[in-house]
């Protein structure tokens, strides 16, 4: 999986200065890099070019506290439905070049690329590897000062809490055993705005600030 996440920059420190030696000395992942980097690049602009819906994240945070059992009643950005058939697309059609013999993530990898409510700004990778119970994000959501990120995994139309991004760089999060098991592509990840310590709620009290759906990668 290390090439597919040195393409999306999901690695820091010693992992990233290694997996850039391996591009270095071995050719052959240094192509799986650069064949990652291609898909990916096919992937990405498909996003920001569809605004979020007036007043989306106002109906989000302003929602009535709910049960778990309840359903968490959002409506996507209009771009997402679209986005979400591309890539889905991209993997019941996929280009006829493939990565080396062994590279890529493993079968229980997938992707999101979370949309922010803000056009302007790049989407946020996040992969999730369900075989190591990971979720690792190369960015976060910058959230204001004396507020918290946090990322959300909707299932059955009720909101899931993964934990909270790191203040800067990537974030890795283990992913609850039930998340882990339940996880599927068309499942969509989220990010909100909370106070420190995360919502005091089982779900988001503040903005939502970027989604997107689940992909095989």
């Amino acid at each position: 999986m290390t090439a597919a996440e040195l393409a999306l920059g999901l690695l820091e420190g010693d992992e990233r200065a290694q997996a850039l030696r391996r591009m270095l000395s071995e050719p052959e992942f240094a192509r799986e890099v650069e064949w990652w980097r291609a898909k990916f690049a096919l992937m990405f602009p498909e996003y920001g070019s569809e605004p979020a819906p007036a007043g989306l994240t106002d109906t989000i945070g302003d929602a009535p506290d709910i049960k778990p059992q309840r359903m968490f009643r959002f409506a996507l950005p209009a771009g997402l439905a679209a986005i979400a058939a591309v890539l889905l697309v991209m993997v019941l059609q996929p280009d006829r070049s493939m990565p080396p013999a062994g590279s890529g993530p493993s079968s229980g990898s997938l992707l999101a690329a979370l949309q922010p409510t803000d056009a302007q700004t790049a989407p946020i990778s996040a992969v999730v590897d369900r075989e190591a119970g990971q979720v690792r994000l190369a960015a976060t959501a910058v959230a204001p000062v004396g507020k918290v990120a946090q990322l959300w995994i909707i299932r059955d139309g009720v909101p899931r809490s993964i934990g909270l991004l790191a203040v800067t760089g990537a974030t890795r999060l283990a992913l609850p055993a039930a998340e882990r098991a339940a996880l599927r592509p068309g499942l969509v990840m989220a990010i909100s705005i909370e106070p420190p310590g995360g919502s005091p709620k089982e779900t988001p009290t503040g903005p939502v600030v970027a989604t997107g759906p689940l992909v095989v990668i």
